[in-house]
C-alpha cells in the first residue's frame, strides 16, 4: 500500500506523436503513484501497443482506458503503481472520464480522470452533474484532468476577453464575461483546490511554447482536486514548468503530493 501517493495529470496533445519520448520523460523524472492522461490518441491501437508500451517505460504497470464518447480521438488513461479495486467508464461524456478505486495505507481513494468537453460552459456543467453524482467508493476522493474551464480565485483580467478568438469566446463566455460555473459548482462543497491553498492558483497550465490553433491564453485549465477529507494530507502542489515540459506539449503536467 501507498503510505505517500503522488498523483500527476498530464494533457499530452493528440497522443505525443512526435513527442511521446519527452513526455515520458518528464514523467520519469516526476515519478507518480498515479498518472492520468489527457488525449492518449492512439493508444488504443493494435491491440492498445502503444499503452502497453508506455506503461512499461514509465514503471506503473495497472492502466485502463475509456474512449472518447463523441467518436473521435481524444481518449484517457490511468497508470497507476497500486491495482485498481475498481475501474468504472462513466457514461455521457463528449471525451471520457474514468474512475478508480486505490488502496493506501490511510485507506481507499476514488479517483475520477477526464477532460471536460471544450465547447461550452453549459455542456461543461453536465458533465460536472456526472461526476457530482458518481458513487465514490470512499470519502477520500480526487478529481483530475484537463477541465476547460477557468476558476474565479485565478483572478483574470476581464478584458483578456478582448484579446480571444471565436473559439475561446465560445468557450469561456457569455455576454462578454467570463464564466466559472464549472470550477465554482465542485468546490461547493465537493472538493478543494490545492493550488488555491498553496497560493499559486495564478500559475497557468497552459500554454507551452507550443500552442495548437492559438487555443490558449496563459490559463490554468488542469486541475487535481481533492475532498476536504484529504486536505490535511496534501504536503505539494505543482505546476512542472521547465525546457523539457515547455516543449513536451501544448499544458504543462500538474502534480500533487498526499502524506
Amino acid at each position: 500500500m501507498l503510505f505517500l501517493m503522488k498523483l500527476m495529470t498530464y494533457n499530452i496533445l493528440n497522443g505525443a506523436k512526435d513527442n511521446l519520448a519527452k513526455v515520458i520523460a518528464v514523467i520519469n523524472r516526476e515519478s507518480p503513484d498515479f498518472l492520468g492522461i489527457n488525449e492518449a490518441n492512439g493508444f488504443d491501437d493494435n491491440n492498445q501497443k502503444i499503452i502497453k508500451e508506455f506503461a512499461a517505460k514509465i514503471g506503473l504497470p495497472f492502466f485502463d482506458l475509456a474512449k472518447c464518447g463523441d467518436g473521435d480521438d481524444y481518449h484517457i488513461a490511468v497508470f497507476s503503481k497500486q491495482p485498481f479495486e475498481k475501474i468504472e467508464h462513466l457514461d455521457g461524456f463528449a471525451r471520457a472520464a474514468i474512475a478508480v478505486d486505490i488502496k493506501t495505507d490511510f485507506g481507499t481513494i476514488s479517483i475520477i480522470a477526464t477532460h471536460l468537453t471544450p465547447y461550452t460552459e453549459a455542456l461543461r456543467m453536465e458533465e460536472v452533474k456526472k461526476i457530482l453524482s458518481h458513487d465514490h467508493g470512499s470519502s477520500y476522493k480526487v478529481l483530475m484532468g484537463d477541465l476547460n474551464s477557468l476558476s474565479r480565485a485565478d483572478d483574470y483580467d476581464p478584458k483578456i476577453v478582448a484579446t480571444f478568438n471565436e473559439m475561446q469566446t465560445k468557450k469561456f463566455t457569455a455576454d462578454g464575461r467570463l464564466l466559472f460555473h464549472v470550477t465554482d459548482k465542485l468546490l461547493q462543497p465537493s472538493y478543494v483546490d490545492p493550488a488555491i491553498l498553496a497560493d499559486k492558483q495564478k500559475v497557468f497550465t497552459a500554454p507551452t511554447s507550443i500552442n495548437e490553433y492559438e487555443a490558449h491564453n496563459n490559463m490554468r485549465l488542469d486541475y487535481i482536486l481533492v475532498s476536504p477529507q484529504l486536505q490535511a494530507r496534501l504536503s505539494v502542489y505543482g505546476v512542472i514548468k521547465d525546457e523539457l515540459t515547455n516543449v513536451a506539449s501544448d499544458h504543462f503536467p500538474v502534480i500533487v503530493e498526499l502524506r
